[in-house]
This record gives structure tokens, C-alpha cells and sequence, in this order.
């Protein structure tokens, strides 16, 4: 996923270059027309193992992040087994299933797509701090500012988003148990006529 991310992110700053160098030889004089072929080869071939790289990538973030969820479910699966019954009497059962449902697949997420977006969007933002100087030493500083700003702004969204994933996934395990409650007692629920006032309260 890693060589793949990097691949990608360098093959991509090659197009930018060669379009630079196919410019040149026709601004040259004369001409350099006979340069061009050989350029447009070179765009071709390295566009197209920059998507063979790219399919890599995306195959082995999904594979890891799939092999990890499999990984956890088991040891969750495991783990619950065995817990005392005391925890299994004060842990609703909603909540349990909410944390081995939900939160196992959102541990696949962080893998594909999160950590491999992470790595190839830092890859792209790093690659012109190495390529631009080869040009001239100032447009490092563009690219640069970009990045500063990037990072300031991703603190402040992730520092706003704390608190209201923290509440999504409370919410989420209160209304797994709720479910769960509702469904194991629905005799009960039909036998009283309270269907409307459970859903009421789902809600």
C-alpha cells in the first residue's frame, strides 16, 4: 500500500514535468519536433503503471483492512465468551452488539479508505516540496504555505469532530439497546398496546 501510495504520487508529478519539457521543444528554435513522440511515450507508459500501482494500492489497503476486522472479530468474539456474567448482567446487550458490529467496521475504514487516503494525499502534498526547487528555489513556497494551511485547518475540523463522533457512537449503542430491549420483549409490547409508544421512543 505504502510503495504504491509513493509510486503514485511520483509518476503523477512526472506528467507536470513532461508536459514542461514537451512545451520547451516546441518553443525552442527551431522547433524540436521530433522530441515529441518520445515524450508523449514516456507520459503514456508512466500514466499507465501509475494505474496498475494505483489498483495495488487500493487491493492492499482493502486486504489489510479486512484482514484486521477479521482479525478483531474473533478476539472480540472471544473476549465476550469470556466475561464474568456479572459484566454480561450490567452491559446491555444493544451496546455490545453496537461496539462488535459497528465499531469492528469502522476499524476496517480507518484502513481503506482512511489510512490509504492519508498516505497517498500526504504523499501528494510532500512530492512538489522535492520536485518545484529543481526549477527555481521560490516555488517551494506556494506548495509549502499550502500545507501549513492544510494542516491548521485539518486540526481545527478533527478538534470540532471530536465530540460529535463521541456522541454519534453513544447514540448509536443507546438505540441498539433500545432495539434490542423492544424486539426480546415484543410480546409483552403487543400484549399492552404499546406499539406507538416504542416508536415514539426509538425516535
Amino acid at each position: 500500500m505504502v510503495f504504491g501510495a509513493f509510486s503514485n504520487a511520483a509518476l503523477a508529478a512526472v506528467l507536470p514535468v513532461m508536459m514542461g519539457q514537451a512545451f520547451n521543444a516546441i518553443l525552442e528554435s527551431p522547433p524540436q519536433v521530433s522530441a515529441l513522440p518520445r515524450i508523449a511515450m514516456l507520459i503514456v507508459i508512466s500514466q499507465v503503471v501509475r494505474a496498475i500501482l494505483q489498483f495495488a494500492r487500493n487491493f492492499g489497503a482493502e486486504l489489510l483492512g479486512q484482514s484486521v476486522e477479521r482479525d478483531i472479530r474473533d478476539e472480540l468474539y472471544v473476549s465476550l465468551l469470556g466475561k464474568s456474567m456479572t459484566f454480561h448482567s450490567l452491559q446491555p446487550v444493544g451496546d455490545t452488539m453496537a461496539r462488535a458490529t459497528n465499531d469492528v467496521r469502522e476499524i476496517n475504514f480507518l484502513f481503506s479508505p482512511g489510512l490509504n487516503l492519508v498516505i497517498g494525499s500526504g504523499l501528494f502534498l510532500v512530492m512538489p516540496l522535492f520536485v518545484a526547487p529543481r526549477y527555481h528555489p521560490s516555488l517551494i513556497l506556494v506548495p509549502l504555505l499550502f500545507i501549513i494551511g492544510y494542516f491548521l485547518a485539518l486540526w481545527q475540523y478533527l478538534h470540532e469532530l471530536q465530540p460529535i463522533t463521541t456522541d454519534v457512537r453513544h447514540a448509536f449503542g443507546r438505540l441498539n439497546s433500545r432495539l434490542a430491549e423492544a424486539i426480546d420483549g415484543i410480546e409483552t409490547v403487543k400484549g399492552m398496546a404499546q406499539e406507538e409508544m416504542e416508536v415514539e421512543r426509538f425516535w
